[in-house]
């Protein structure tokens, strides 16, 4: 029998939110070079629209990530209370494919073939046997997923390796709807025609769902107290940890359909790339707004070395660089160049 099938379309959405889903790590340079307007290049403009480029992108894409692991879960618990899991529950004997406990035993395990190739191993317990299969999320449920090459309708996200998540609370009926989890990745690759990050670590996600004159409206609140990633992206390959990361996602949707997000929040960055140690905080001024696509609209971030601050701010397709060496307080840059060279420093 054919096995369960559910379209993972999220992930691919999530990676269009996120630029590509592309957890990046500082790299060294790559900004093409602008003519300063003040001071001396003690800090360099490549390694500076770097540092901008990835302190940006780093926490919101692990918010993009675990948004998409609890997408993809959400859709898994759908798919365990679909009739053809059902039906594919009922012929695991034969076919060795999706299996399940018997009846009022309160676990459930099955395996369903992803949109876009690859297969995903969900494992539902902590709950009662007609929870776990009512197709949504409740309170004290734990889901273990295991991806094999899991990609989305798209094609245009991979994902291999295991999450564990743990639903804390859950309210279906009000408006807003929310819920909350914790998740747990143990080698969780995602991978792209760009590149492979993969991710170690764990953190807590809450979420609100609510609907309004057609535009439906998530905000994602995300905490992660330390996570290590390990990326190859634009030939540049870098490891680094990523913790203390508080950060909002809002995104808004029309008929399923993303018209836009935004995303602010704070962390800390350390590691090394291409033989540069670094150690960073990162701090949003307001939200940072995209597009449809993904693309960055407009927004403005701070970074703080140990002997330097960045302040970087994007509007109209331009970006505006400033730069103080030594942190006393005074301008020692200042970089005007296109947002694109902004996006290509990244990795």
């Amino acid at each position: 029998m054919t096995p369960s099938r559910f379209p993972l379309h999220r992930i691919a959405l999530a990676a269009a939110l996120a630029g590509g889903l592309t957890l990046t790590a500082c790299g060294g340079g790559g900004a093409d070079p602008a003519t300063p307007t003040t001071g001396a290049s003690s800090t360099s403009q490549a390694d500076a629209t770097a540092d901008a480029a990835n302190a940006t992108f780093t926490g919101a894409d692990a918010a993009a990530a675990l948004d998409t692991v609890l997408d993809t879960n959400t859709l898994l618990a759908q798919a365990a209370a679909a009739p053809a899991a059902a039906s594919g529950r009922a012929h695991a004997e034969s076919t060795g494919r999706d299996t399940a406990a018997a009846a009022g035993s309160g676990a459930v395990s099955l395996t369903v073939d992803c949109a876009g190739g690859g297969t995903a191993t969900l494992s539902i317990t902590g709950g009662t046997a007609g929870s776990e299969t009512n197709g949504q999320l409740d309170a004290g449920e734990h889901y273990a997923v295991t991806y094999a090459q899991c990609t989305g309708q798209a094609g245009r996200a991979q994902l291999t390796g295991s999450v564990t998540m743990d639903v804390t609370s859950a309210d279906h009926a009000s408006t807003p709807s929310s819920v909350a989890v914790t998740v747990t990745a143990t080698h969780l690759a995602l991978a792209l025609a760009a590149g492979t990050v993969t991710l170690d670590g764990s953190a807590s996600l809450s979420r609100s769902v609510a609907t309004s004159g057609g535009t439906t409206t998530t905000t994602s609140h995300v905490s992660v107290p330390g996570a290590t990633l390990a990326t190859a992206f634009n030939a540049r390959s870098s490891t680094f940890t990523l913790s203390d990361l508080d950060a909002t996602r809002v995104v808004s949707t029309v008929a399923g359909a993303t018209t836009a997000s935004r995303y602010t929040g704070h962390h800390t960055l350390s590691g090394a790339a291409n033989g540069r140690s670094f150690s960073m905080t990162v701090a949003t001024s307001g939200d940072i707004d995209y597009d449809a696509t993904g693309a960055l609209v407009s927004g403005a971030w701070t970074v703080v070395r140990p002997h330097a601050t960045i302040a970087t701010a994007v509007a109209n397709g331009t970006v505006v660089m400033t730069v103080d060496d030594g942190n006393d307080g005074t301008i020692d840059h200042t970089w005007t160049f296109p947002a694109a060279t902004l996006l290509a420093a990244a990795g």
